[in-house]
């Protein structure tokens, strides 16, 4: 009898789940870190839009600068001397025509200046208007300090000289008060050999990082423009006797900056004017200054022990003239907010509001069960990355806080009415709009601050790392 054989008749064991199914979470957040990477490309065309539009306003700036005057660097008056040397070489000796400078014994600066702004287009840079007068005492005493012979010398031809950065700046005939005489001044400096290139690469390496400084721009030294007059042999007789108090009044036009050369054995200078966000700069800082919303007073004081160089300087020494150059003292009328440096901090948060944002989403999504596709995933860090367009285009016009807060309200108004609908459900939208303006409110804050940023970033970002490490606990990978 043959043994009938028997068939499992129940239902089929259940399909293994497949590597899809079984790593689904896992696959997401490689999904939203890969869209996360994506969206580096959009944020980094804008970045280099708030450079590009950095240019523009710099060209803008210098086409109205160009026209009217730029930043200013009073060097002067200086008593320029010709003479002789003599030079051996091997079995000849040769004579060679130097020149000297000898800086006043006491130099006292007092100005006035009226600050106003010109537009082209939408930027506008600060022009100002000043009156500048410029006391001391000239004389030869120093000469003998020099071991040059009178023989040496050519005092016929003596002359005094200024440097002034931009001749376009002068807006009256400029005339000196040297003891009872007066002369006038003629443009130009014709002294031979004098030294007047100086580190051009400086301010390309300020230029090149955006970096703001509060010194003078030296690069094309502090003679490449200025002012001359000769003096008569009355007026030298007098300078070989004992000194000569002179006076100088400037009537001068500049944009940006107003700095002085500290030629004085002492040097004394007074500004005031009208501009309430003063930058005080230079190789000194004011003795004492007092700034309101009506402008701001400053007095400075410099003896020449403050200084690398003495009161007789050789035209044809670099090293010198580099040194009374880079002693320069003065302010800038600078702008109280620069929203293009601004808007460069803020994309440096972009990636941490955009992750945070798809760590709250990816969150709802797995612990709500709800779904979400990563299209709409990427839609979401679009509107974050077009936040920072809308900033860079408001700030221009309205300035940057008010058009955080109205390219933040718009973002996040948009991003919660898309969510809701995605979400069906006006509360996890609403919570995920929450969420935006406690990121955007805390960037904000950073952005104000200067000193104290880093701590409070990192503590902020602390708190929001145990945060999301807290709920990571309830996912299954």
């Amino acid at each position: 009898m043959e043994e009938q054989e028997s068939f499992y008749t129940g239902p089929p064991p259940p399909p293994r789940p497949s590597f899809v199914s079984r790593h689904t979470t896992a696959l997401k957040i490689l999904v939203v870190g890969v869209l996360t990477l994506l969206l580096l490309i959009p944020l980094s065309m804008i970045s280099s839009l708030i450079y590009e539009r950095l240019e523009t306003k710099r060209s803008a700036e210098l086409e109205i600068t160009s026209k009217w005057s730029g930043e200013q660097i009073i060097t002067g008056p200086i008593i320029v001397i010709p003479y002789f040397q003599e030079i051996k070489l091997k079995d000849k000796s040769e004579l060679v025509r130097k020149s000297l400078l000898l800086l006043p014994t006491e130099m006292n600066v007092l100005t006035d200046a009226k600050v106003e702004k010109r537009k082209r287009g939408i930027y506008d840079v600060s022009l100002y208007r000043s009156d500048i007068e410029l006391k001391g005492t000239l004389s030869l005493e120093d000469l003998a300090k020099t071991g040059i012979k009178p023989e040496q010398m050519y005092l016929d031809e003596a002359r005094v000289i200024m440097g002034i950065s931009d001749l376009k700046g002068i807006r009256e005939g400029v005339v000196m008060q040297l003891g009872n005489r007066e002369y006038n001044f003629e443009p130009g400096i014709p002294v031979e050999n004098l030294y007047t290139d100086i580190n051009p690469t400086l301010d390309k390496y300020y230029y090149e990082r955006d970096v703001q400084t509060t010194s003078p721009n030296v690069s094309t030294g502090i003679f490449s423009a200025g002012l001359n007059v000769k003096l008569d042999s009355i007026a030298i007789s007098g300078l070989s006797q004992g000194s000569i108090p002179f006076t100088v009044n400037l009537f001068l036009n500049g944009s940006q900056g107003l700095f002085i050369v500290p030629i004085g054995k002492t040097t004394t200078a007074k500004v005031h004017s009208d501009w309430a966000t003063p930058s005080f700069g230079g190789d000194f800082l004011p003795e004492s200054h007092n700034v309101t919303n009506e402008g701001f007073n400053a007095q400075w004081k410099v003896i020449d022990l403050n200084r690398s160089f003495g009161q007789t300087v050789d035209a044809d020494n670099a090293t010198a003239i580099n040194q009374m150059a880079t002693s320069a003292f003065g302010v800038k009328f600078i702008q109280s907010v620069d929203q293009y440096q601004q808007n460069k901090r803020s994309v440096k948060y972009a990636i941490l509001i955009i992750l945070l944002t798809f760590v709250v989403v990816f969150f709802i999504e797995v612990l709500k069960n709800k779904k979400v596709n990563p299209f709409q995933y990427l839609l979401v860090g679009l509107a974050l990355v077009l936040f920072y367009s809308l900033l860079l285009s408001l700030s221009e016009i309205w300035g940057f806080n008010l058009a955080y807060i109205v390219a933040a309200i718009m973002t996040t108004a948009l991003i919660v009415l898309h969510m809701s609908s995605i979400l069906r459900n006006k509360k996890l939208g609403l919570f995920i709009g929450a969420l935006l303006t406690f990121l955007y409110l805390f960037v904000f804050i950073l952005i104000q601050m200067e000193s104290y940023a880093l701590l409070v970033g990192s503590i902020g970002l602390f708190c929001i790392l145990a945060v999301i490490m807290y709920f990571s606990k309830k996912l299954e990978l």
